[in-house]
């Protein structure tokens, strides 16, 4: 029951700690936080912290078993702590790459749904949070976009903005999604840019910053 708990003590921490990279999905205005950010750079700190226990406790353990020393369990335990607690970053990172799937955090909040999207307040911010287009935006490319024409996508999505932001680019149809994601001053509007192929069909899209 003892060493269950001492397990516990040592696992729990690590398993909260990786797990705040998942945190910003859910609430996107987490990453662009103060703490937030002190925890980001944080980790590489903590992952040295953990490679070098792990390559001590490694070294240690050689030496203990060589000289058929008693402090054995000490080093398979400082081995054991390294190797768990990179797992478990390797873990929520993976997780993390999975749900936001290349797009900035809290794209998959919501459904997509053609009127809240044509909504003209559905690119505004409320409050500390993200915008409505945001919040639907992973619905959006993997559901709405694939497949479709300029008529079928304005359709749904509301004519495309006449703007001069981003022409160089060659863009075929652009929306304003809302303010910058991912940044402590969010000064900048984020973009959803979509480009058709010679059928006029969609054929990529890409999410900007002006």
């Amino acid at each position: 029951m003892i060493h269950a708990g001492r397990r516990l003590a040592v696992v729990l921490p690590l398993v909260v700690y990786f797990g705040l990279l998942v945190i910003p999905e859910r609430w996107p205005t987490s990453r662009a936080s103060a703490p937030y950010f002190v925890y980001v750079l944080s980790l590489p700190f903590v992952l040295l912290g953990l490679i070098v226990l792990g390559a001590w406790g490694a070294i240690r353990l050689a030496i203990s078993r060589r000289r058929h020393s008693p402090r054995q369990a000490r080093h398979r335990a400082m081995l054991g702590i390294s190797v768990l607690g990179l797992l478990l970053f390797g873990s929520a990172y993976g997780l993390s790459a999975a749900i936001q799937r290349g797009l900035p955090f809290g794209s998959h909040i919501l459904r997509f749904d053609a009127a809240r999207w044509k909504d003209p307040a559905s690119s505004d911010s409320v409050g500390k949070d993200i915008s409505v287009r945001q919040k639907m935006l992973g619905d959006v490319v993997s559901q709405v976009l694939p497949g479709r024409d300029r008529r079928e996508l304005e359709r749904l999505l509301g004519p495309s903005l006449d703007t001069p932001y981003f022409a160089n680019s060659r863009r075929d149809l652009i929306y304003l999604l809302g303010g910058e994601r991912d940044s402590m001053f969010g000064v900048d509007s984020e973009w959803l840019l979509i480009w058709l192929d010679g059928s006029g069909r969609f054929q990529r899209f890409q999410v900007q910053t002006d």
